[in-house]
């Protein structure tokens, strides 16, 4: 019954099928996007809200979540490839949502594509490297490392943004 109620998931579908795309990137783009689906439902059920399916998430849909989602990856070092292609699946979905009126704003917009895995760490501020490195001398797992620096890091990005707003009025 669930499948039958993900209008979006469905017609996101019938979307990329009149794309031309091959089978395989259909495929691709099929599974890539029932894991974006099961992250974001999970993410949103945090925030106190149920969801059950992509449908009822869209109204949740944000440019941080997407940002927080592409360092879920990159955290969990998933294959480089595959992050760029679930990046570009949701580019797609993006594409779609406001071309057909359900979203005003592209949540993708400004997303570029993973390069390295190392030059994104590297990058982090000291603070948060030294955060990390305290967690572990306090043999506090992986998990929850993980969990802590993502949060520290969408934390960063709310501040930043509300910075940028802020010195805007």
């Amino acid at each position: 019954m669930q499948k039958e109620l993900d209008l979006i998931k469905d017609n996101f579908t019938k979307y990329l099928t009149s794309l031309g795309i091959s089978p395989k990137t259909h495929k691709n783009y099929r599974s890539d996007i029932s894991h974006f689906s099961g992250w974001l439902i999970l993410k949103i059920r945090t925030f106190g809200s149920f969801v059950e399916n992509l449908t009822e998430a869209v109204p949740f849909l944000s440019n941080d979540l997407a940002i927080e989602y592409k360092n879920y990856m990159v955290e969990n070092s998933t294959p480089l490839k595959t992050v760029n292609r679930r990046l570009s699946t949701l580019r797609h979905l993006a594409r779609y949502l406001v071309s057909s009126q359900i979203i005003d704003v592209d949540f993708m917009a400004g997303i570029e594509n993973a390069s390295d895995f190392k030059e994104v760490k590297m990058s982090e501020h000291p603070a948060i490297n030294e955060f990390r490195s305290y967690l572990e001398s306090e043999k506090v797992s992986n998990n929850t490392i993980k969990n802590y620096l993502s949060d520290i890091r969408q934390f960063m990005v709310w501040l930043e943004s509300n910075q940028n707003l802020n010195s805007k009025i």
